[in-house]
């Protein structure tokens, strides 16, 4: 899956990136951190992330970032934070 092509709007750029996470983690904390770290990237004005397709919607300034970088860093900080946080799977007995 790869991003989508930029939609431009006036100065600004949208930019619909599929969150990757190690082993198809669907964690929301690591979601909402990659979130935040794609946001303080340069160029990028603001970031939503879409739980049903699993993307981020990244609004940036195209004199600033190219949609190559940002397709990039994105992927890159999504498997980062997903490795470095510890998630853990449970079975549970007794619930029939």
């Amino acid at each position: 899956m790869s991003a989508t092509p930029p939609v431009a709007s006036g100065s600004a750029a949208e930019l619909r990136i599929p969150v990757l996470m190690p082993d198809g983690v669907r964690c929301s904390e690591c979601v909402e951190r990659l979130r935040g770290a794609v946001e303080r990237m340069n160029g990028v004005l603001s970031v939503v992330v879409d739980t049903r397709t699993w993307t981020l919607a990244v609004t940036y300034d195209p004199q600033r970032a190219t949609p190559a970088e940002l397709d990039s860093a994105a992927r890159r900080l999504g498997l980062e934070i997903g490795e470095t946080l510890a998630h853990a799977s449970y079975r549970l007995g007794g619930l029939d």
